[in-house]
């Protein structure tokens, strides 16, 4: 057993032979045993100590173990309570479920039970663990509901989120005019924007999103300055365009990207002008900030003539450069703790659990579509594993031709490499687990995987 899965466990017990059978068993299969004679001597350890289980026995010489155990439960909730039992009645087992028992084992204990019950408690530990790390990572970022309303959150641990959220508070707090935002398709330029957009405090305007590319070009001018009635053919009446609508809500512009209305400070002094809208005579005048954003990059673009020199000027005055997932590998794993808790939520399930197998395939790609494609890979392993544990196939990461085959031919000799380590183990299959070296989770996962039941 590695150390991953290994248990600190509490064996309370008033029998040596107890101690001795179960005990030796306990630490043989790799886990750290405590034991206590009494439930005192299990009360004081359980809070000196951490415990990821706890073995009692329903008969102590001190105290009932019933009572031991509605103690534990009131005040160590996360540590799971397994009753042993040679006097067991339906009362006693009534209460203790109501108690919240994880389990019974009757004396004798049996040894295959008794690992039965191990495994459960692992993976209880490991859920605990990763609902831990959940809540924490929940508490640094808003939800995607407050994101669609503009509070959003540029989520990570790494220095470069780190240096991002920093950035975004110099911007905010310089009241900068214009800002320009880039990076590859995915990084979460628009994340950044939302954020600007909320760190002003101003919650009750709403963020309107525009995209630029998916105007036609004739329309372009008219959609952000608006037009009155006549200005050209099919006119039929004055459009207030977007930057008149930006002047007191906010603004989202994709392509050359953001523009939100500025906040109360630059209201207070000079004025953008809007210029007349297409088709009048009279200008009009809004508050606003220029916020763009861009995929790519608009010196070159400046150079080659694809882009306008003094555009590029007017836009980058404050630059913030969002880095490549690939390049913040330590945010890899709470973005797909968070992206799995939203799409879990809105299907109405429990949180999923990373296998040690999936969050490693995780880690180790690439990510060419950046943060938006590990949403959408964590979206369809949610849907394919409906609860539970996601394992390496529901990720479904995608791979190349050659790849592929390396997979599959790796695939065939790992399935032929175990088949035969259960057959010299006449299917035993912990010592299977033993000769491979391997989690014995792991061994039943890929039993499981490569159908040899």
């Amino acid at each position: 057993m590695n150390r991953q899965t290994a248990l600190q466990i509490l064996l309370v017990d008033d029998e040596d032979i107890v101690h001795q059978t179960i005990g030796d068993f306990l630490q043989e299969s790799g886990h750290k045993v405590e034991s206590a004679f009494d439930g005192e001597a299990a009360l004081w350890w359980i809070e000196a100590e951490e415990c990821d289980l706890a073995l009692i026995d329903v008969r102590l010489a001190d105290m009932d173990g019933l009572d031991l155990l509605a103690s534990v439960q009131e005040n160590y909730p996360d540590i799971a309570v397994v009753i042993i039992t040679g006097h067991g009645s339906m009362e006693t087992a009534i209460r203790a479920l109501r108690l919240g028992v994880a389990d019974f084992l009757p004396k004798p204990v049996k040894l295959l039970d008794l690992d039965a019950v191990l495994e459960k408690a692992v993976r209880l530990r490991d859920l605990r663990r990763d609902r831990s790390r959940l809540q924490e990572t929940i508490r640094t970022m808003r939800s995607a509901d407050e994101l669609r309303e503009g509070k959003g959150t540029f989520i990570g641990a790494s220095a470069a989120a780190v240096r991002v959220r920093q950035q975004i508070q110099q911007a905010v707090q310089a009241v900068c005019e214009t800002i320009l935002i880039a990076g590859e398709t995915g990084t979460g330029k628009e994340v950044v924007a939302r954020e600007i957009h909320a760190q002003y405090g101003e919650d009750d305007k709403p963020f309107i999103a525009v995209s630029c590319p998916a105007l036609p070009g004739s329309l372009v001018e008219s959609e952000l300055f608006g037009h009155v009635r006549g200005a050209f053919t099919g006119a039929a009446g004055d459009r207030v365009g977007y930057f008149e609508l930006a002047d007191g809500v906010a603004l989202s512009i994709r392509g050359g990207r953001f523009i939100r209305r500025s906040p109360s400070q630059i209201a207070a002094g000079s004025r953008n002008a809007l210029g007349a809208p297409g088709g009048g005579a009279r200008e009009k005048w809004v508050d606003v900030q220029v916020i763009g954003a861009t995929n790519r990059p608009l010196e070159d673009m400046v150079a080659a003539g694809g882009f306008r020199a003094d555009l590029l000027y007017r836009l980058n005055a404050y630059v913030i450069e969002l880095p490549p997932l690939r390049q913040r590998r330590d945010d890899i794993r709470p973005l797909a703790t968070h992206f799995a808790a939203l799409y879990a939520g809105r299907r109405g399930l429990s949180l999923p659990v990373f296998s040690s197998q999936a969050q490693d395939l995780l880690l180790a790609y690439n990510y060419p579509g950046n943060a938006r494609e590990l949403r959408n890979l964590v979206d369809r392993a949610v849907m394919l594993c409906g609860a539970g544990q996601i394992l390496p196939d529901h990720l479904n990461l995608p791979q190349s031709r050659d790849e592929r085959a390396t997979h599959r031919a790796a695939a065939t000799d790992e399935r032929s490499a175990i088949l035969s380590a259960l057959e010299e183990a006449r299917w035993n299959r912990r010592q299977a687990a033993k000769a491979l070296g391997m989690p014995y989770s792991t061994l039943r996962y890929k039993i499981d995987k490569f159908g040899l039941d």
